[in-house]
């Protein structure tokens, strides 16, 4: 009886144990919101700007609409962020180079006029290694990627660019290398879907000095300029989401416990 017992409470311990390590090796924050960062550009200051679900907003998966009314010509433009949070959209959240994660919107982007350029997408924002921007536009029709690898999805020179007042599915899939400095580098993977089916780049490695971004923010954003009185910018992103990846690491970690629970139900 004593022995069944010990075995017991061993069995328990190994669970709680892989639990840990599995909790401990995955993301440690749970996104639930979105944390409103508007005029991050703000040339048009008397500009009437509607951001929809007033902030702070704590979903996840979220339906967020950016609204500019410009007052008329101005140079310059202005740029509304809306960043991935760990505490109801209280405040942004600063991910790590070992965070890897799956980041979609849908994204229907419409203006008054098609130029000067308004522009919309997922962006990641650093202090160390700067932006990164996956964005449609209004001028082009560009559905592009800047910042990190380089890629162009189309354009209106292609005949097969971005029409403003159509939706499209913009998303990013990042690895992590999982070594804590980049000296393995981050993959990341963008695509689309504007109706014709997903259309993807596979993995492509992060060629910048530190092998990914580093103390970066999430999210999405539009920004625009106008020349004219009757301009805006209208940035309807739908079922905005961020699903965490677990590291590698978690896997190996479990599966070794599983296999010495096993080892030790064998000796038994």
């Amino acid at each position: 009886m004593t022995t069944i017992t010990n075995t017991t409470c061993f069995q328990r311990c190994c669970c709680a144990t892989l639990i840990g390590l599995a909790a401990a090796n995955a993301q440690a924050v749970t996104i639930d919101g979105y944390y409103t960062s508007p005029r991050v550009f703000n040339d048009n200051p008397l500009s009437t700007l509607t951001i929809t679900p007033a902030a702070p907003i704590n979903a996840n998966p979220a339906t967020i609409t950016i609204n500019d009314q410009f007052t008329g010509a101005f140079s310059g433009a202005n740029r509304h962020d809306m960043l991935a949070s760990g505490d109801g959209g209280l405040t942004a959240y600063n991910f790590g180079i070992d965070d890897s994660f799956i980041f979609t919107t849908r994204l229907t982007l419409t203006d008054g006029f098609n130029a000067p350029r308004k522009e919309a997408g997922i962006r990641i924002n650093s202090p160390i290694t700067g932006e990164m921007l996956f964005l449609v536009n209004s001028d082009a029709g560009e559905i592009v990627t800047f910042g990190g690898p380089f890629h162009s999805f189309g354009n209106n020179g292609s005949s097969n660019g971005y029409t403003p007042g159509t939706s499209i599915l913009l998303g990013i899939k990042q690895i992590a290398g999982g070594d804590g400095i980049g000296g393995i580098p981050d993959t990341i993977e963008f695509f689309i879907d504007n109706g014709a089916g997903v259309v993807t780049t596979g993995p492509l490695v992060w060629s910048n000095l530190e092998g990914g971004p580093l103390n970066f923010q999430l999210g999405v954003y539009a920004q625009g300029g106008a020349n004219a009185n009757g301009d805006f910018i209208n940035a309807v992103f739908t079922d905005t989401t961020y699903t965490v990846i677990p590291e590698p690491g978690t896997f190996t970690l479990v599966g070794m416990g599983l296999f010495g629970l096993l080892a030790f139900r064998r000796k038994r």
